[in-house]
Formats: structure tokens, sequence, C-alpha cells
């Protein structure tokens, strides 16, 4: 069976299936006196950290040769992008917010079927479907549930019948009768391959990752407790590749501090606090751009498919490495 880290305890929690994600960010909720600082900490600890991570591909010197050959898709097409993501963002702030939600979900729903191939021990397209359909779907709901009043006029104006649908699915999404079997249904589909216990709990993970948005009633909790678990597998696999058994010499710790400092600053430029409505606009879109680069760039430097990553990242994933 593959191991990607040979502890166990790292293995289970940070990758197959993060669930200490939610007693202690709810912990923390109830001892601090600010409900939204346990929201900061996990962003900066782990959200903005796992963003910056990204750069770790561009500062390993294995990469370099293939950077060199692939500066339009890596350097210049990301750039020119985020540029243009934050143009936008300062004319339609809704609609960069709109979009930069739709690349999360891509980008989130992608990684856990990449993970899921990476346990697999053959690969299994209707259980990866499963997950995409469980992704998006409670994505979707969620959406719904928290932003569909930011976009309903212009919705029902397009489209009048939508209004009686939508209020439909708002009535049943406040209804456990029927979230929670839906959830059940889901997590069953997910466990129910013949195959072994790690490719059946990242499957049941990759599931579940936007179902808090069902059932929390702020935006902040659903994001931490269910994204924190793709936050928390990047972070493992990252370590494992740049920092696994490897020296700490003067470079490393340099990229250490530049990801966490960059993860300070971004926390702090996203997090809405004291600002009025045009500063936080403004402010937010900056993280923000940096959230869209991660999403452009990691579609192509985890592509197993190409021999340069297979050598410079694949050779290093797994514990046996």
């Amino acid at each position: 069976m593959k191991t990607i880290h040979k502890n166990k305890f790292l293995e289970f929690n940070f990758i197959l299936f993060p669930i200490w994600i939610l007693p202690v960010y709810f912990l923390m909720k109830f001892f601090f006196e600010s409900s939204e600082l346990p929201f900061l900490i996990f962003l900066v600890l782990f959200g903005e950290t796992h963003f910056a991570s990204t750069f770790l591909f561009f500062f390993n010197k294995t990469n370099s040769e293939y950077i060199k050959k692939n500066k339009s898709t890596l350097i210049y097409l990301p750039v020119i992008l985020v540029i243009t993501y934050f143009i936008l963002g300062l004319n339609y702030f809704e609609f960069a917010i709109l979009l930069g939600a739709a690349a999360s979900g891509i980008h989130v729903t992608r990684q856990s079927i990449g993970i899921s191939r990476l346990y697999s021990e053959k690969r299994s397209s209707f259980y990866e479907l499963i997950i995409y359909a469980g992704s998006f779907l409670f994505l979707l709901l969620g959406f719904i549930r928290f932003y569909i009043d930011s976009y309903s006029s212009n919705l029902y104006e397009l489209v009048p019948a939508l209004a009686n649908s939508i209020n439909i699915i708002l009535n049943l999404l406040n209804n456990n009768f029927f979230t929670i079997p839906l959830v059940i249904i889901f997590s069953l589909l997910a466990l129910s391959e013949r195959t072994n216990y790690k490719k059946r709990l990242v499957n049941l993970t990759g599931v579940l990752i936007y179902c808090p948005y069902l059932f929390v009633n702020n935006i902040f909790d659903a994001i931490v407790v269910g994204v924190g678990a793709h936050w928390s597998q990047y972070l493992l696999i990252n370590y494992k590749i740049y920092f696994y058994k490897q020296n700490l010499n003067y470079n490393k710790w340099l990229q250490i501090g530049f990801i966490f400092i960059y993860a300070l600053v971004m926390g702090l430029l996203g997090y809405k606090y004291h600002f009025n409505d045009n500063i936080i606009q403004f402010l937010i879109l900056i993280p923000f751009a940096g959230q869209f680069f991660h999403y452009i760039v990691d579609a192509f430097i985890w592509r197993f498919s190409v021999q340069e990553i297979r050598d410079n990242i694949g050779s290093r994933l797994f514990a046996n490495s």
C-alpha cells in the first residue's frame, strides 16, 4: 500500500481524513472572545501558507530547467491573468469574488482527484465522478445558501423562473431531513470502493470537503472546516517533497521565512477588520490575486504525466523516497 509519510498519525490527520480541524477550530472559537480570531489564525497558519507553498516549486533548483522551458505557462500566463483579475476586481468586485470562488472549487476538487489517484491500486472513473459530483454539488448548494441574495436580482432578471426554484432549494437546505441523508449517501458511495482503506478515506475527504457549507451559518467556519482539509493535504505533501529528510540550510530557512511572512501579510490584508468597504475591497483583492496565481500555476506543476514533473516531484513524494 502506498505511503506518503511514514508517520501514520501525520498521514492520517493531514492527508487521508483531516477531521481534527473541526474540533480544534470550534474549541478555539469557544475559548477566544473574538469569534473571528480563530479564522484569522487558521487562515495565516494553514490557508495562506498553503498558497505560498506554490512558490517552493520555483525556489527548487531541480525545477529550473523545466521552468526555463515553460516560461509562457509558468510565469507569463499566470502574471497576465493575475493582473487582469486584479483590474477586473477593481471594477467588478462581486464578479471577481465569484470567479475566484469558481476557480477555487475547481482547484480544490482537482487536488482531491489527484490525491485519490496517488493512493489508487487502479484508476476508477466511477469514484472520481463521485468526488466531482459530491464536491461540486455541495459547493453549489453552499453558494446558494450564503451568496444567492447578493446575485439574486440579476439572476431573476435574466431567468425569472429561477426565483421559485431557488426558494424551494433554500427551504430544502434549511431542513436537515434533506441535507443529512444527502451527505450520508455520498459518504457511503465514497467508501464503497473495493480497494485499500487509504483510497476510501481520501474518496470520503474529497466528497465531503464542501459539505460544511450545508450546516454552518458562518462562511468563515465553512471555509476553515471544509477547505482546511485541502490546505492540510497540500502542506504535508509540499513538506514531504521540499523539506523531508533535507538539511535546513540557509536557503531552506529563507524559504520557510518567505512562506510565513507571505502568509502573515496576505492573511492580515484579507482579514475584514476596522476598514470601510472601499478599502476592504482593494485590500482583499491583493491576497485574492495571490490565490488566483496559485490556482493557475498549480494546474501545471502537478502534472505527473510530464516526465520532468515525475522525476523532480513524483520521485520524492512517497515514503520510500
